[in-house]
């Protein structure tokens, strides 16, 4: 199981998704913690994660601009529904998000409160997972089930067709709602948006017909799970803002500006990572369309951008291949500015490197952007 989270992990990106951070912390916390003490680990972990995604959004760019990372998604996924975008639904929204977070947070702090806690976070994780991220929602209520197994054990009231009406109905209503970027799918996203669907549907199911109240919180060590989970989030939420870690790590989709200096200025013994500015070429041949996606070829060619050396090395292996060139041009932190310009020496090919950090950013180290 280790060495399969390990390949996940790797395969998705050392700057991780949330749901990644969630699945991976929560396994390493619960192998290593008490039976008896997994519900209130869970229920910790998941009111760490609401409280802290709702925190870092109270931001000026996420509740007021036009950029705001709540807008622009909100704005996307109403028009690949094909949907006029409602500027007063699409402005609402950031707040509306951060309040929904807080409360599900608060609410899973306060005995008594689950259940309402556990209703507000379906319907929440339900528009997160529709609208494209059901790995998260997937995760999140595979914890709020754990939540409801107190001891490890879960029994679950009410006939089993239950459950298997709410997996068709979720799995039914993620087909319906479910988009690609582009908005078209293939048979293949069809039949993931449907298992994803599906797998949510029964795991809320589970956990609200729970016979199951909640955690114990009179356990044994109850009070030193409740502080060390505390203090872990209060570190990841100070890494954060004092810049140490990537600028969105828990912070989902929360429009943060780079605190303190940006992981590209900071010294390290090797060059790392390195950055390239591209350069549309004159002739585009069809077939290489056919091997790269246009709108990644628009996005990692546009003068504001540069992208990840891993990046530029497989769009100049592909180029090759169409007798076609990027010209990549390493990029380095201009002195005295937070701007990436062109590096002295221009010797540096591009490697072939994991995607560790970003495949694409701004040429401008304070732009916002979402990652």
């Amino acid at each position: 199981m280790v060495l399969l989270i390990a390949y996940w992990m790797l395969a998705t990106q050392i700057r991780l998704s949330d749901h990644c951070w969630l699945g991976a912390v929560a396994v390493a916390v619960l192998a290593f913690t008490p039976a008896s003490l997994h519900a209130l680990v869970a229920e910790d972990l998941l009111a760490g994660v609401y409280l802290t995604a709702a925190l870092l959004k109270v931001n000026d760019e996420y509740l007021f601009t036009e950029r705001s990372a709540g807008r622009v998604v909100t704005a996307h996924y109403l028009r690949l529904l094909g949907l006029p975008e409602f500027p007063r639904l699409v402005k609402a929204v950031p707040a509306s998000v951060i309040a929904v977070e807080c409360l599900a947070g608060v609410m899973a702090c306060v005995p008594g409160a689950e259940r309402w806690a556990l209703g507000l976070a379906i319907l929440m994780h339900l528009v997160f997972g529709v609208s494209g991220n059901y790995p998260f929602s997937v995760v999140a209520l595979a914890l709020w089930v754990t939540v409801f197994s107190p001891g490890g054990g879960i029994e679950v009231g009410g006939p089993e067709w239950v459950l298997w009406a709410a997996a068709l109905l979720v799995g039914l209503l993620s087909m319906a709602m479910g988009r690609t970027a582009k908005g078209r799918r293939s048979v293949g996203w069809l039949i993931k948006d449907f298992y994803q669907g599906a797998v949510y549907g029964a795991l809320c199911a589970t956990a609200f017909l729970s016979q199951a109240s909640g955690p114990d919180r009179s356990a044994p060590w109850a009070s030193l799970a409740h502080g060390l989970v505390a203090v872990a989030f209060a570190v990841n939420l100070l890494l954060v803002v004092a810049g140490i870690k990537l600028e969105w790590g828990f912070a989902m989709f929360t429009s943060l500006r780079p605190f303190g200096r940006s992981w590209l200025e900071r010294h390290r013994l090797r060059e790392w990572p390195r950055y390239y500015a591209l350069t549309l070429p004159a002739r585009i041949p069809k077939s290489l369309l056919r091997d790269i996606d246009p709108t990644f070829v628009y996005l990692a060619t546009r003068d504001e951008n540069v992208v990840h050396e891993g990046v530029a090395h497989h769009l100049e292996a592909v180029g090759r291949k169409h007798n076609v060139t990027f010209a990549p041009q390493a990029m380095t932190v201009a002195a005295g500015e937070r701007v990436l310009v062109p590096a002295e020496s221009q010797s540096r090919p591009p490697r072939r490197r994991y995607l560790d950090y970003p495949a694409v950013v701004p040429k401008s180290l304070d732009r916002r952007y979402l990652a």
